[in-house]
């Protein structure tokens, strides 16, 4: 306890306030951690937790499995349960109001900065994503989509604390590991976003938005980009000239990734046959399947479902 006090007797009450770190959180929450301090994942909930309001000097988001967690942010009560996606963002105002015992998920915090070396492309290349401010820090899920990002959270995680790379190379490992976590999450999560308010927002980022949550949606069943300019009313040409403006990629990357996105999900997961999550994924065959796949990870199937299978408890 005296620890406790010391730490937050050496820290200004406007630091607390203003400027609170990933080292602060480290050091207040007693976790073994001297990776990186612009980079840290959780695989559980610390029972210990700050009691003060803060702003955030990095990003956080991730899940809870069982449990709950109170918290506001920015002077908005959120009870974060099972099924719930928590997020919040630098400078917004979070504060902690409990922890329920025993509760249990999984969490990455990271700053801009982490980003920016390898990939100051997230920021640029995903204006309308779910780690803007405007999207709320609470989204529930559905008990399918809760599965798949817990998927993708376990999968990632389990990479990360496995790897015996040394520190420089962990490093930029995690960055791509998180990069792929993020832009995979930001498919599955724009589904949930409905009452967004476009009315003062340039018409070229109300298109790029509306595009990324079609594809959310259909990317499944519709690969091809007459079927999104349709859609949105709006010539191929001129769709291909907004995506690849905003986002640095064209629609058919963009499709492709919410795909390949899928394929890994899935192959991760034991209970479903390759033949079966070809047929759900609306491939003619397994072989066309295998074909893809191959093509565009260098890896079969079931060279990828052999290294990448997730273990259920």
């Amino acid at each position: 306890m005296s620890d406790i006090f010391n730490i937050l007797k050496s820290m200004k009450k406007e630091d607390l306030v203003k400027q609170y770190t990933i080292r602060n959180i480290i050091n207040y929450r007693k976790l073994d951690w001297s990776i990186s301090e612009e980079f840290l994942y959780l695989t559980d909930v610390p029972e210990i937790f700050e009691p003060f309001e803060m702003k955030p000097h990095y990003f956080a988001y991730g899940i809870i499995n069982s449990g709950s967690i109170t918290i506001e942010v920015d002077y908005q009560k959120f009870v974060i349960d099972e099924r719930s996606l928590l997020i919040y963002r630098p400078d917004q105002n979070v504060k902690v109001t409990r922890i329920e015992a025993g509760t249990k998920g999984m969490f990455v915090l990271f700053t801009k900065k982490f980003t920016d070396y390898l990939f100051e492309s997230f920021f640029s290349i995903a204006p309308n994503s779910f780690l803007k401010n405007k999207f709320g820090s609470q989204v529930v899920l559905s008990k399918e989509d809760h599965s798949k990002m817990s998927t993708l959270f376990t999968r990632t995680l389990d990479f990360l604390i496995t790897s015996e790379a040394d520190n420089e190379r962990w490093i930029y490992s995690a960055k791509s590991m998180l990069l792929a976590l993020i832009n995979e999450s930001d498919f599955l999560v724009n589904r949930y976003i409905e009452n967004r308010n476009t009315n003062h927002q340039p018409r070229e980022e109300e298109i790029g938005y509306s595009f990324k949550k079609l594809v959310s949606k259909h990317y499944l069943t519709f690969r091809n980009i007459e079927f999104y300019a349709q859609e949105l009313n709006i010539t191929t040409n001129y769709l291909h000239k907004i995506i690849k403006s905003q986002f640095y990629q064209t629609p058919s990357e963009i499709i492709n990734m919410a795909l390949l996105s899928e394929c890994k999900v899935r192959l991760s997961d034991p209970n479903e046959s390759i033949s079966q999550i070809a047929d759900h994924l609306q491939f003619t065959n397994l072989q066309s399947f295998s074909r893809y796949f191959k093509k565009q990870t260098g890896s079969t199937p079931s060279s990828f479902r052999k290294n990448n299978i997730l273990v259920n408890p």
